[in-house]
């Protein structure tokens, strides 16, 4: 009786396992193990993620930068005072504006 449980079980194991079906084999593990190795998942997910925005936050930033240089060299070209004179003059102005 034992063995005809047996070979039954293995039968429908084989079925349900993806030869003559496309559902995939369900594999059982330990609860904690299946807890840890989710842990192990979502750290890589939130590193990727990290990982990518700050990506993000560096291409923002060198957009900022680009349209600072720009925004000094049309300033430099139309009054003819170079960045850190520029720069000195605005520092010159917060400074002044705050110590009367």
């Amino acid at each position: 009786m034992i063995s005809l449980l047996r070979k039954e079980n293995s039968r429908l194991n084989h079925e349900v396992s993806g030869k003559s079906s496309p559902m995939k084999e369900v594999i059982m593990v330990d609860p904690l193990e299946a807890k840890r190795l989710a842990a192990k998942q979502m750290k890589e997910i939130q590193k990727r993620e990290r990982f990518k925005r700050r990506r993000q936050i560096e291409a923002i930033n060198g957009a900022w930068a680009m349209i600072g240089l720009t925004a000094g060299l049309v300033i430099e070209g139309h009054t003819g005072k170079s960045i850190l004179e520029q720069l000195a003059g605005y520092w010159f102005a917060i400074v002044h504006f705050f110590v009367r």
